[in-house]
C-alpha cells in the first residue's frame, strides 16, 4: 500500500487511493470518524501520546499543556534539540515529526488491512534542502520507506485539476497553513501539472494570527483589571487555545464578534472581539501573503490577469479577509477566487501522485506529467582566485525546471594540494543565505598545482540538493563527501531512532 501523507503544522492527514480510483483519507485507528491528526506529541518515559490523545490527557490533566510539543514543523532544518524529556533525552524535530508519521502509519495500516509500503510527504514549496532533508530523515526514523516528497501546493492543484476534470488552464494555489504560507503559479493539462513559478514564507500562518489574538486577550485582560496582567507560561498556552477558538469562530459565516468568558491566571473575565477588529488585527500578515503571491506572479513572467483559478488552500485561507483580498486582485471577467477542500487537498492529492510514481496513472486516469521548479538559487562559496575574495558562484537559479543539473570547474591553487572544499549554500538574495554544508573533494590520484576538478550540483526532482565531482581529464568520479548537518548528524540520527523505535504510542498509563 502507497499512501500521501499531509504532515501539518497544525494536523496531519494520511490518504490512498481507493478501490474506485479515488483518493480517500484514512481514519484514526481508535476514531472511525476523525481523519485529522493534531500534529502534537506528549512524551512520558517510554509512551507517546499523538493527535487526539494528547486531547484527552489534558481534559483531565489541563496543568500538562505546557509540556506538550506543537509546532515542530517550524524547526525543521535546525540541529538544536527541540525538547529535553524528563529522563533527560534531547529529541530534535525530526524524531518528534516521526512519532506522528508512526502514528499515521498505524491509521493507514489498521484502516486498510494492508502493510503501508512507502508515502508520499507533502512540504510546503517554500522549504529549503535542509528542511526537507528532515522530513526524509523522519518517514526514516518511523521506518517508512519515502516515495519522495511534493509541494503541498502542486498536490492540491493536482487534486483540483483531477477531481473538476479541469485542464488547459494556468492556476495560483494560495496555500495558507496553519505555520507556513506557498503560492505556485502553475499550468493544468491533460499531459500533467507544469508549476511556472513559487514563492512562500516558512514562518508565516495560522499561528501568527493566532498570536496577533493573543495579544488582544492580553489587553483586555489588563484593561478590565486596571492593572499590568503577567501571564503564566501556563496561562498563554490557554490564551493561545481560547483565540484560536475565536479566530474559528470568526471564520463562521455571518459572524460579526466573538464573545466568551476567559480565565487565565486565576482571573477570569469576558473578552469580547469582533471581526473588524480582528481584521485590523491581522492586515499586516494578509498583506504579506499577497505580496508573496504577486511577486511569485512576476516570478512566472505572468500578470494577475493572466490567471484563470486561485486555489485557496489550508485552514487560514477560510479566514474572511482573506478571500475578500484576493478577489480584489482578480475580478477580471472569467477569473474565479475558490476555496478548494482547503484541509484535505493537499493529502488527497499527495496519495494520488504515489500513484503516480507507483506507475498507476493510466489505471487511475491520472495526468502522466508532474514537473516542479527550483525554490531557491543553488550555489557553492568560494575564494575569488584574483581578489582573495569569498564570493558565491550561483549553479543553479531561482525556478529552473526540476530536475536541474549544472556544472563548473575549479582548479587546486597549490601543488601539494589534495583536496577542496566547496560550501553549498541555497539563497533567495544575498542577505538570505542557507549553508547547506561542505563538500570535500579528494585525495587527488596526483595533486598538482591547477588540477581541473568538474562539480556537478543537482537540484532534484523532490527539491533536494546532490553534489559530485569529476576529473576534468579523465571524466572519473573523484572520492567527495557532502555532509549536510554537521560531522555528529548520523550518530545523532541513530540515536534518535532508538528513541523513535522504544515509545509505545497512545497506551494507558
Amino acid at each position: 500500500m502507497r499512501v500521501g501523507i499531509d504532515l501539518g503544522t497544525s494536523y496531519s492527514l494520511v490518504s490512498r487511493i481507493g478501490p474506485e480510483g479515488k483518493p480517500i483519507l484514512m481514519p484514526d485507528y481508535s476514531e472511525q470518524d476523525a481523519f485529522h491528526t493534531p500534529s502534537q506529541v506528549y512524551i512520558d518515559g517510554d509512551r507517546a501520546l499523538i493527535g487526539r490523545a494528547v486531547d484527552a490527557l489534558l481534559e483531565q490533566r489541563p496543568e500538562l499543556n505546557s509540556h506538550v510539543i506543537r509546532f515542530f514543523k517550524r524547526q525543521f532544518g535546525e540541529t538544536l534539540p527541540l525538547f529535553t524529556d524528563s529522563m533527560g533525552r534531547s529529541w530534535y524535530p525530526e524524531a518528534i515529526a516521526a512519532l506522528v508519521l508512526r502514528k499515521l502509519k498505524l491509521d493507514a495500516e489498521s484502516a486498510a488491512g494492508l502493510k503501508l509500503q512507502s508515502a508520499l510527504i507533502a512540504v510546503p514549496a517554500h522549504f529549503n534542502d535542509l528542511q526537507r532533508q528532515a522530513v526524509l530523515n523522519a518517514a526514516m526514523l518511523a521506518d517508512i520507506v519515502p516515495l519522495g516528497l511534493i509541494d503541498e501546493p502542486i498536490a492540491a492543484a493536482l487534486h483540483y485539476g483531477v477531481s473538476s476534470g479541469q485542464h488547459d488552464r494556468t492556476l495560483l494555489a494560495y496555500d495558507f497553513g496553519g505555520g507556513t504560507f506557498d503560492a505556485t503559479v502553475l499550468t493544468l493539462t491533460q499531459k500533467g501539472t507544469y508549476v511556472l513559478s513559487k514563492n512562500g514564507a516558512t514562518d508565516l500562518g495560522g499561528k501568527d494570527l493566532d498570536e496577533r489574538v493573543v495579544q488582544i486577550i492580553l489587553q483586555q485582560f489588563e484593561a478590565a483589571l486596571g492593572h499590568p496582567f503577567k501571564p503564566t507560561q501556563l496561562a498563554l498556552i490557554e490564551a493561545r487555545r481560547v483565540a484560536e477558538e475565536i479566530k474559528i469562530d470568526l471564520c463562521t459565516p455571518g459572524r460579526r464578534a466573538s464573545r466568551r468568558t476567559v480565565l487565565l491566571s486565576g482571573e477570569a473575565i469576558e473578552v469580547v472581539l469582533s471581526r473588524e477588529k480582528f481584521e485590523e488585527a491581522i492586515s499586516d500578515l494578509i498583506q504579506r501573503t499577497l505580496d508573496v503571491m504577486l511577486k511569485c506572479i512576476r516570478d512566472s513572467g505572468l500578470s494577475p490577469s493572466s490567471i484563470d483559478t486561485v486555489l485557496l488552500v489550508g485552514g487560514s485561507s477560510l479566514v474572511p479577509i482573506v478571500l475578500d483580498r484576493v478577489r480584489n486582485i482578480f475580478s477580471a471577467p472569467g477569473q474565479e477566487v475558490l476555496h478548494h477542500e482547503p484541509s484535505k487537498a493537499v493529502a488527497l492529492g499527495a496519495a494520488m501522485y504515489a500513484a503516480q510514481l507507483g506507475g498507476d496513472s493510466t489505471a487511475f486516469n491520472f495526468p502522466p506529467e508532474m514537473r516542479g521548479v527550483s525554490g531557491y538559487n543553488v550555489g557553492l562559496r568560494i575564494v575569488n582566485s584574483r581578489t582573495g575574495r569569498i564570493s558565491i558562484d550561483t549553479i543553479i537559479k531561482k525556478n529552473a525546471r526540476l530536475p536541474a543539473l549544472a556544472k563548473k570547474r575549479y582548479y587546486t591553487v597549490r601543488s601539494e594540494q589534495s583536496r577542496i572544499v566547496l560550501s553549498v549554500v541555497q539563497f533567495l538574495q544575498d542577505n538570505e543565505i542557507t549553508d547547506l554544508g561542505e563538500v570535500v573533494v579528494g585525495p587527488f590520484p596526483s595533486p598538482r598545482r591547477n588540477y581541473p576538478i568538474d562539480v556537478t550540483v543537482e537540484s532534484k526532482e523532490d527539491g533536494t540538493v546532490s553534489v559530485r565531482a569529476y576529473d576534468a581529464e579523465t571524466g572519473a568520479e573523484l572520492s567527495h563527501v557532502f555532509s549536510r548537518n554537521g560531522s555528529d548528524a548520523i550518530a545523532r540520527l541513530s540515536s534518535q531512532r532508538l528513541l523513535v523505535r522504544g515509545m509505545v504510542l497512545n497506551s494507558a498509563s
